[in-house]
């Protein structure tokens, strides 16, 4: 007994260093203005709404060398909490805590490969890949607007996987490929305690994305794809995301354009809903400080395979202002046709100001 006492020991002392004097902590704070008008049916016009919004975020990493190859590694995790509010009255989330950057990395930096392990890490389709003064898609809110690129299509970072980032090198662009064995899997099957029983299949994402792209300055480039095998004999279909995107910056003027198809995304699978969508936009550095972003595009949202009636269109413009430690931006935006529905219309201002430290 205690021979196998010294060899536990010496095997948890083995994994228990540490490189404390490179643990680095950073945070963000943003508080958004948010307000919201509706027009259509009476269902739809009770759901206008005006408040206060929150998210709050800390980051833990560490980096160093490993012992073998000359290797790098990195490693950390992030708490964040956030501000939700639903449509029902008085009901609302307050906050989310965990799922948030947590990785570790293993990285060869003579050949630019990095093989990761973790959650919400490694490069991804996230967000609508426009360089405009506000995320389009983010700032407007999934609760709004029907096709979801915050989760386009799989939404395969969401859980906890393996992947591996490759540099590509005289391109600029790097490339990724990103497995999560269970696609509802946020980490909850920890060592000893607990088990995922959910039967989800596996999800994945790959992509591509670079900016000063083949080395033209200025322009940025990005392709993903990903895709998650349905589960249940119920579900019609599997889930699917691919999206494109460019941007071109010269001299203070950026443009930029996104295509993006979701096929049945965060939908429940029996729907079987496509989207379809296309951005554009147009942005300018007025100054160091101030910068405006205008974007047009709309969403043909399918069922089955049979289009809507109307295809759901936005038009937005963005104003940011740098007030050195704090970022304040404003963006108005108009959606017509929502979920494809003629008549279901909608405005929305809002005002966020945020800050990193």
């Amino acid at each position: 007994m205690k021979k196998t006492l010294l060899v536990t020991s010496a095997l948890v002392g083995l994994v228990a260093s540490s490189a404390v004097a490179q643990t680095t902590v950073t945070g963000s704070l943003e508080i958004i203005s948010r307000n919201t008008s509706f027009d259509g049916s009476a269902t739809t016009k009770m759901k206008s709404d005006s408040y206060l919004g929150r998210e709050s975020q800390i980051n833990i990493q560490n980096k160093g060398k490993l012992n073998i190859g000359g290797l790098d590694y990195a490693a950390g995790f992030s708490l964040e909490f956030d501000g939700g509010q639903t449509t029902a009255e008085g009901s609302s989330s307050n906050t989310t805590i965990s799922n948030e950057n947590l990785y570790i990395d293993l990285i060869n930096a003579s050949s630019a490969t990095t093989v990761t392990f973790g959650i919400d890490h490694i490069q991804n389709s996230k967000n609508t890949g426009l360089k405009t003064v506000t995320d389009f898609i983010d700032d407007v809110g999934g609760g709004v607007i029907s096709t979801n690129l915050i989760d386009l299509g799989a939404k395969t970072k969401e859980y906890m996987g393996l992947g591996i980032t490759q540099g590509l090198g005289a391109s600029n662009l790097t490339a990724s490929y990103f497995y999560a064995p269970n696609a509802s899997n946020l980490g909850g099957g920890d060592t000893g305690s607990a088990t995922n029983l959910t039967g989800d299949n596996a999800a994945y994402e790959y992509g591509v994305k670079g900016d000063n792209a083949f080395g033209v300055k200025g322009l940025a480039l990005e392709y993903w794809k990903n895709g998650r095998k349905k589960d249940k004999p119920a579900d019609l279909a599997d889930t699917k995301g691919r999206k494109y995107s460019v941007n071109y910056t010269f001299g203070d003027v950026t443009v930029g354009a996104i295509d993006a198809d979701t096929e049945n995304g965060t939908y429940a699978a029996a729907t079987n809903v496509g989207n379809d969508t296309r951005l554009y936009s147009v942005s300018y550095a007025v100054s160091p400080n101030l910068s405006l972003s205008a974007i047009k595009g709309k969403t043909e949202i399918s069922d089955a395979g049979v289009k809507r009636a109307e295809d759901e269109s936005y038009k937005a413009v963005q104003v940011g202002y740098n007030l050195g430690p704090v970022g304040v931006a404003a963006a108005y935006t108009k959606l017509s046709d929502l979920a494809g529905s003629a008549g279901q219309d909608a405005e929305q201002l809002s005002i966020r100001l945020s800050t990193k430290f």
